[in-house]
């Protein structure tokens, strides 16, 4: 790893132990120069402004924390295990990620330097559950196409919905995970042998008499 490498990697560290201390509101380029022990600068020269280095640190810990690696190989083998694996994997996540991932939407609420952080990581988390549901495409019920099976997936896990249940309603962490994945699977998977009907209109349709 080359010097300036070694150097950004301590930056985003320390924006990561910024933001999960002090906030993402609280988080400046000069904070964040400090406990990485270089000047504001060095942070400049790294990342050009603050929503770079944000967006730069949502991504980070997603690799370091080993999120992504335990992702992709929950997407091996049968779909609709895969399927349950991909969400477990990602609630066991998000306690990691929560309190930053909140201050990153609120962020993006009120236009500020951390909506394209949060735009960033929730587009790719959506996609993500994409290519899962586009896996167990066959096993969805009719009323479900894999976008709206996305949608409404990403929705009912998303970090506000896990918010709301753990932090204000006291629900457990396992109760969340365990309530919401087996809600989604009654939700969207037609029951064992049922064949799927594609809505749409036949090639032609028959003469009117």
């Amino acid at each position: 790893m080359t010097t300036t490498s070694r150097t950004r990697e301590r930056l985003l560290d320390a924006a990561w132990r910024e933001a999960t201390q002090r906030g993402v509101a609280d988080l400046t380029l000069a904070r964040v120069a400090a406990r990485a022990g270089v000047s504001r600068q060095t942070v400049y020269l790294q990342f050009g402004n603050r929503s770079t280095l944000l967006v730069e640190m949502a991504r980070r810990i997603d690799r370091t924390s080993g999120f992504v690696e335990r992702l992709a190989a929950a997407r091996s083998g049968a779909p609709r295990a895969a399927f349950r694996r991909v969400l477990e994997v990602w609630f066991d996540y998000l306690p990691t990620i929560l309190p930053v991932a909140r201050d990153l939407e609120a962020s993006a609420l009120t236009g500020g330097d951390g909506a394209e952080a949060y735009r960033d990581r929730m587009t790719d988390w959506r996609e993500g559950i994409r290519l899962s549901v586009a896996r167990v495409s066959s096993d969805l019920h009719a009323r479900w196409t894999i976008d709206t099976a996305s949608d409404w997936t990403w929705a009912q896990v998303h970090p506000t919905s896990y918010h709301h249940l753990v932090a204000e309603r006291g629900w457990t962490a396992e109760l969340a995970r365990r309530t919401l994945i087996a809600s989604l699977q009654r939700e969207l998977f037609a029951p064992r042998g049922t064949l799927r009907r594609t809505l749409r209109a036949p090639r032609s349709w028959p003469a009117r008499r």
